[in-house]
């Protein structure tokens, strides 16, 4: 294998390198990024050192790096072996057969109701995934009920915002024998959001580590000793697209906006392994072959232009690349791109655009260019079949290298990143416009209701469409259910802890029961959409199916009479209604 893609290895997520385990590694070493997590870990492994019975609950999810964190602490002494027992492996049976329920129950023994406060000294460290202690609590309720009364009011199982998270803080005074304490990655992310936007340095600080020239950084020494010496080089897309990684930081810059833009949009929360994962694939790819690279072919040069960056940003269905490919320039509704698209087609001299043009974005077309000269003097006939695959695709990977700013303004992500920084702050009357479109969507989410004059029938939801000429609906009047509790922070608040997502509750006039509904970025799209005129189909409403039960739960509690629009009778209205004796009447409205 060659040596620079062998050390690179270490990136990918099957790598023993990557997979989370009690030791931490030379290269574990080198790759690990400080974080908030980290501070508030210490803070946490502090005081429960204060106390002879501790238990310190490390959460999160599969593979978002606990055991790493715990092991790096273990490295650097931060976490004492001689003061800790630490349980990593909480989430799989063993080989006698025990589940890991069970397992669990053995290593919290000594924090059930009936002996924490025994005054036996027992501190333990626990990784554990929020769904193994969700199920754990759920089975040991009576016995672990203490354990149960924190996680509750922690809110580990829920949406909470940052002004909560600072709110519960402030509010801790532990006077007791023993301390129960914990991080959770879920509400940790590796992006933070501010008043100007997002923040995202953990990301870029990850790709330098990738990328320097630090004697400890074994993938750059693998670049420079093996790659800038390699004979084969000139034609290998991995040598270009970490080349062009190292020395161009504007494209480095737009490789991890694009990434973080599609983590938001996407709502995900990925691991340090995954990320890494993510940075492997754009620079080698799924499908790099080694012989491909060496063959005097066509199929070289194929290969080349379906290995760039630039391809594997958009062109792959995988890991965080399957998200990323829905930001691709390309693939923009608005079809900004189609000038571009038809103008290139219209080139008269495709290679003269090539060597003069297009090289100006970027030396890669230089080499495109060469390997065109030589498959048509070596392999005409095959070049010939193959010209205008090859051209499209080169047109593909010139198109997203013209739009390359990390600056481009997309309206409707930065507008959702100010909510979600409102939101988490507290400051929900910044929130105003997002809470009437939520409002004014229930009215057109099962169809647009018109009366005679053309415009929309005041507070009419559609309950079903009985025909094609008549719907059933109600009439309801929806406010918003403003948070009392909330304590805002400032505008310049830092917090590591925050939602990802807005959480925000309406109901009925003169009624008193809650709706609550969650609101994603992919939610907000969609609903701006439906404001503007688009009607939502049953594929739609399944796909968007917390805002379709937020509609149906409205429904239900209205106590409105409900009323039959009658599209073929001139948008003529009846109203169906109970009388005094419970008999149901038919009545024109007029």
């Amino acid at each position: 294998m060659c040596q620079f893609i062998e050390a690179m290895e270490g990136l990918k997520s099957s790598s023993n390198l990557s997979v989370a385990n009690d030791k931490f590694s030379k290269f574990n070493r080198y790759m690990h990024i400080a974080s908030k997590m980290d501070d508030r870990l210490k803070v946490v492994i502090s005081n429960a050192k204060a106390k002879s019975k501790s238990l310190v609950l490390v959460c999160g999810n599969s593979g978002d790096g606990k055991s790493h964190l715990i092991a790096n602490f273990i490295s650097q002494r931060v976490i004492d072996t001689k003061d800790f027992d630490v349980y990593i492996d909480a989430t799989s049976s063993d080989k006698k057969g025990k589940r890991a329920n069970e397992k669990l129950r053995e290593k919290l023994d000594e924090f059930s109701d009936q002996k924490l406060e025994n005054g036996v000294e027992y501190r333990l460290i626990v990784a554990i995934n929020l769904g193994v202690l969700n199920d754990f609590l759920k089975n040991y309720e009576k016995e672990y009920g203490l354990l149960k009364e924190y996680v509750d009011k922690q809110g580990l199982f829920d949406n909470i915002a940052a002004w909560k998270y600072i709110q519960m803080e402030n509010e801790v005074v532990n006077e007791k024998a023993y301390c129960i304490g914990h991080v959770d990655f879920t509400s940790f992310h590796r992006y933070e959001i501010n008043s100007y936007g997002v923040d995202i340095s953990f990301f870029t600080k990850l790709l330098n580590k990738i990328l320097s020239n630090d004697i400890e950084n074994t993938i750059y020494l693998a670049y420079t000793n093996g790659c800038k010496n390699c004979l084969r080089r000139a034609n290998c897309p991995v040598y270009w697209n970490y080349k062009e990684l190292v020395e161009n930081i504007q494209f480095r810059d737009y490789v991890v906006n694009v990434l973080v833009k599609a983590i938001i949009k996407g709502n995900l929360s990925p691991s340090v392994r995954e990320i890494n994962d993510f940075y492997y694939e754009i620079i080698i790819g799924r499908t790099f072959d080694e012989n491909a690279i060496m063959s005097k072919s066509v199929n070289r040069l194929i290969h080349f232009v379906k290995n760039m960056t630039l391809w594997l940003l958009y062109e792959s269905e995988e890991g965080l690349l399957q998200y990323t490919s829905k930001e691709d320039v390309l693939g923009d509704v608005s079809r900004k791109c189609d000038k571009q698209i038809i103008s290139l087609n219209l080139k008269p001299d495709f290679e003269f655009w090539l060597q003069n043009t297009a090289v100006k974005k970027s030396q890669i077309f230089a080499q495109i260019f060469n390997d065109i000269l030589y498959c048509k003097n070596n392999n005409a006939k095959r070049y010939k079949d193959n010209e205008q695959d090859i051209k499209q695709a080169i047109f593909k990977l010139y198109i997203r290298y013209t739009n390359l700013s990390p600056d481009q303004v997309d309206d409707k992500y930065q507008a959702y990143l100010k909510y979600l920084f409102y939101y988490n702050i507290g400051a929900e009357d910044k929130c105003k416009n997002l809470i009437q479109l939520v409002e004014e969507c229930v009215f057109l989410w099962n169809g647009r209701l018109g009366d005679r004059s053309g415009t929309n029938i005041k507070d009419g939801v559609i309950v079903s469409r009985a025909s094609s000429k008549f719907y059933l609906f109600k009439k309801i009047n929806i406010k918003f259910a403003k948070n009392t509790k909330i304590e805002p922070l400032n505008l310049n608040s830092q917090f590591p802890n925050f939602s990802s997502t807005i959480r925000f509750g309406f109901k009925l006039k003169d009624s008193k029961t809650v709706v609550p509904l969650d609101i994603d970025y992919e939610l907000y799209s969609f609903l701006l959409h439906v404001k503007a005129g688009f009607v939502p189909t049953n594929a739609d409403r399944k796909r968007n199916v917390k805002y379709d039960a937020f509609v149906r739960k409205l429904i239900s509690e209205s106590d409105s009479d409900i009323y039959v629009y009658a599209r073929g009778e001139e948008g003529k209205i009846y109203r169906i209604s109970k009388d005094d004796f419970d008999d149901y009447t038919f009545n024109y409205e007029v």
